[in-house]
C-alpha cells in the first residue's frame, strides 16, 4: 500500500500541474483577473489575492504561486470582487521569509514572483501575473513630539488621532494625555501591506490665560508646515509600511508692549483662500483665521500656543489690538493698518505679514488710539435737485477682495450737507469705496389712503409689525417706550416723531416702508488712506441725473391698485436698487436709475396682502439721464 501511494503522488502533482499550465492562447479573453500586485504573506505561509469576476456568471479556479506545490481555490461572484487565499511552502524560493530582500529594515520583498490562475468555470482558462509577496506587517506608528518656544504657559497638551465621517464631523480614534516623550499611535496597515485608513491629527491645550484651544496638523511625513484652524486645513496621514510616520508639533508665541486692557487676538492665513465658500467660513470672514486671544496686563501681552513652520518664509500672522471702538492691526512692523484685509494689502499678500520665531517669542507692541484721519467728501449734483434721504446720502464701504460692492461692509455713513458735503472723522487706514446717492436698506414714514393694513399683518408671524401702518401714533397700543408705539417712535431709520402723531392732511393715516427716493444715479469712487495722524483728506464725487421708468399696475375685478410698490434691482448686483409707490390710479415713476439692465419687481413687501405674481414687461434695460414706459402689468389677484 505504501508503495501504490509513492507511485500515485507524482502522478497526482502531475496531473495538478497540468491543470495549471499557461498558454498564450489561454491568456485571452479571462473572466477571472487579478486585482493584486502584491501579496503579503503570514510566517504560516499564507496571503491573499483580489480576484475580480468580468463575467455575470460566478467565477471559479485554482490559485498556485509557480515555486510551490500548495494550491488553492476560489469563487467570486459574477460582476464583483473578492479575496481568494493562497498558500507557499515554507521552502518555496518564492515565500519572502526564505531569503526575501529587507526594506528599510521594516519588512521582506520577492519581486517578479508568477501566480497562476486555472479558471474552471464559466470557462476554462488558465494564465499567469506577475505579482511581489513580501513579508505580513500588521501595523506601523504615527509619531511625533509637540514642542514650544521658552516662557510658554501652555499646559495640558493632548494629540488626538482622528476620522472624518459623514457630514465633515469627526471621531477621535486614539490619543495621548503624555507628551513628554512624544506620542505613538499603533496603526493597522491595509490589505497586503496597503496604506492604513486616512486620518487627522489635532493637538489640544491649554493657552497663557488656562483656555483651551486647538488646532490641526499640517505637512508631510517628517515635516510640520503649520497648523490650521479647522478640519478643512489638517493635512491626511496615513501609516505606511516603508516607515513609521513622523508628525511633529511646533508653536510659538508673540508678545510686545499694549495698553493695559487692550484685547489682542493673534490672527493667522488659512491654507488657502479659494473658493467663495472657504472665505465665508473663516473667522474674519473673507480674511482669516482666529489662533489666540489675550487681554494686555500691566502694559504687557503674550499669546502662546501658535502653530508656525520652522522656515523664516512663512508669514502668516498678523496682530489686532481692539480698545472700545478702535481697532488697530499690526503686521512684522510697527505701521498700523485698518483692518484684517489691510495688513494684506486687499490682495491676500503676505508681505506684511509676522513669521514667527521658533526658539524665542516674535516680539509685536501695539499701540491704540485715535488715528487721527479724516476724510471730506465733496459732493456734487448734476442735472437735479438732490433728496435728502436718497442723494446726499454718503457711505463709506472697505474694498473687500472678491466682494461685489454692495455686499462689502457698511464702515461708515452719514448726510451730506445740503450742499452735497460731509466729512468722516477717525477713519481707520485702509482702501474704501466712496459712495453718494447709492443708499440700500432704507424706509420712511410715507401719507397713505388707509388707516392699518391689517389686511396682511394679522396672525402669530404677522401681527407684531402692525406698527408700520396707522392713523396715528396715539392710536398704537403701548406708549412712547413701549409696545407698537414704542416699536415705532424706535425704528432706524427714521423713527416717528411728531408728524406721524397727527393724520396726515387728506390721508387716513400713516405708513413705514422701504422706499427713499433719489433721483441721481449715483457714484462711487475708490480711496485709500495710509498710516495715522494724516489730518484730512479730500474726495470729489459727482452724481448725474438718473434714467426714469414710468407703467401703471392693474388688478382685476375693480381690486386696489394704490400704494403698491415698485422696485428695480440692477442685474448686476453694481448698481443699488430704486423703489416707488403707485399714485391713486395705480400709476408709478421710478427715478434716478443709473445705466443697465433692470428686473422688475412689483409689491416686495406684500403691501395690504396683495400677492407678487404679474404680467407685463420684467425688465428693462435704460441709459442714464433718459426716460422708459414699461406699460401696464397686470395683476389677477
Amino acid at each position: 500500500m505504501k508503495h501504490r501511494i509513492v507511485l500515485l503522488g507524482p502522478a497526482l502533482v502531475t496531473l495538478v500541474a497540468g491543470l495549471l499550465i499557461a498558454t498564450p492562447a489561454d491568456a485571452a479573453g479571462t473572466t477571472a483577473t487579478l486585482k493584486s500586485k502584491t501579496i503579503a504573506i503570514s510566517s504560516k505561509g499564507d496571503g491573499k489575492v483580489a480576484i475580480a469576476c468580468r463575467s455575470k456568471h460566478t467565477c471559479k479556479g485554482k490559485l498556485r504561486v509557480l515555486g510551490s506545490t500548495k494550491v488553492t481555490s476560489y469563487s467570486v461572484r459574477g460582476k464583483k470582487t473578492a479575496y481568494a487565499r493562497v498558500s507557499l511552502n515554507d521552502s518555496s524560493t518564492a515565500n519572502p521569509y526564505n531569503g526575501g530582500q529587507s526594506v528599510n529594515g521594516e519588512y521582506k520583498r520577492k519581486t517578479g514572483v508568477t501566480l497562476r490562475i486555472a479558471e474552471t468555470s464559466p470557462k476554462k482558462r488558465t494564465h499567469d501575473s506577475k505579482v511581489t509577496t513580501e513579508t505580513y506587517k500588521p501595523s506601523q506608528q504615527i509619531t511625533g513630539t509637540a514642542k514650544g518656544v521658552g516662557g510658554s504657559k501652555v499646559s495640558q497638551l493632548r494629540v488626538e488621532l482622528l476620522t472624518v465621517v459623514r457630514g465633515g464631523n469627526t471621531l477621535v480614534k486614539k490619543f495621548d494625555n503624555d507628551l513628554s516623550d512624544g506620542y505613538s499611535f499603533t496603526i493597522p496597515l491595509g490589505a497586503n501591506n496597503s496604506p492604513s485608513a486616512t486620518y487627522r491629527l489635532r493637538i489640544t491645550g491649554k493657552d497663557q490665560d488656562g483656555i483651551a484651544r486647538s488646532w490641526f496638523w499640517r505637512g508631510t511625513d517628517g515635516k510640520f508646515t503649520g497648523g490650521g484652524r479647522y478640519i478643512n486645513e489638517a493635512s491626511a496621514v496615513q501609516a505606511t509600511k516603508n516607515s513609521d510616520f513622523n508628525a511633529d508639533f511646533h508653536f510659538s508665541s508673540i508678545q510686545g508692549d499694549a495698553p493695559t486692557g487692550t484685547s489682542i487676538t493673534a490672527v493667522g492665513n488659512p491654507r488657502t483662500f479659494g473658493g467663495a465658500s472657504v472665505r465665508r467660513e473663516l473667522d474674519y470672514v473673507g480674511c482669516a483665521n482666529v489662533f489666540g486671544e489675550t487681554a494686555a496686563r500691566d502694559g504687557r501681552y503674550r499669546i502662546d500656543f501658535l502653530p508656525y513652520d520652522k522656515t523664516s518664509a512663512d508669514k502668516r500672522y498678523m496682530i489686532s489690538a481692539r480698545r472700545g471702538s478702535v481697532d488697530a492691526w499690526y503686521g512684522r512692523t510697527s505701521e498700523r493698518f485698518g483692518s484684517c484685509f489691510d495688513v494684506q494689502n486687499y490682495k491676500y499678500s503676505r508681505s506684511n505679514l509676522i513669521a514667527l520665531n521658533g526658539s524665542t517669542p516674535t516680539t509685536r507692541d501695539a499701540s491704540v488710539g485715535a488715528n487721527g484721519n479724516s476724510l471730506y467728501v465733496d459732493g456734487t449734483f448734476s442735472g437735479f435737485k438732490p433728496t435728502a434721504q436718497g442723494d446726499r446720502w454718503l457711505r463709506l464701504r472697505e474694498k473687500v477682495p472678491n466682494m461685489p460692492i454692495l455686499d462689502a461692509p457698511v464702515v461708515a455713513e452719514r448726510a451730506a450737507n445740503g450742499a452735497g458735503n460731509g466729512v468722516f472723522t477717525n477713519v481707520a487706514p485702509g482702501t474704501y469705496w466712496v459712495e453718494i446717492g447709492r443708499r440700500t436698506g432704507c424706509s420712511d414714514w410715507y401719507p397713505s389712503r388707509y388707516s392699518n393694513n391689517r389686511a396682511y399683518f394679522k396672525g402669530g408671524d404677522r401681527a407684531s409689525e402692525r406698527w408700520k401702518s396707522f392713523r396715528t401714533l396715539g392710536s398704537l397700543p403701548g406708549g412712547k417706550n413701549s409696545g407698537l408705539e414704542g416699536t415705532a417712535r424706535h425704528v432706524r431709520p427714521n423713527p416717528a416723531g411728531k408728524a406721524q402723531e397727527k393724520k396726515p392732511s387728506g390721508r387716513a393715516g400713516w405708513m413705514y416702508r422701504s422706499v427713499c427716493g433719489a433721483r441721481g444715479a449715483g457714484a462711487y469712487k475708490t480711496v485709500s488712506i495710509r498710516g495715522t495722524g494724516n489730518g484730512q483728506k479730500r474726495v470729489g464725487i459727482t452724481s448725474a441725473k438718473g434714467a426714469t421708468v414710468r407703467g401703471r399696475i392693474t388688478r382685476t375685478g375693480g381690486r386696489t391698485n394704490k400704494e403698491m410698490m415698485v422696485r428695480l434691482s440692477s442685474i448686476d448686483g453694481k448698481r443699488v436698487i430704486r423703489t416707488t409707490i403707485t399714485d391713486g390710479s395705480g400709476r408709478f415713476s421710478v427715478v434716478g436709475l443709473p445705466s443697465g439692465r433692470w428686473t422688475i419687481a412689483v409689491n416686495t413687501d406684500s403691501w395690504r396682502g396683495i400677492g407678487r405674481t404679474f404680467a407685463g414687461k420684467h425688465a428693462v434695460s435704460v441709459k442714464r439721464g433718459k426716460s422708459y414706459s414699461v406699460g401696464t402689468l397686470r395683476f389677477k389677484g
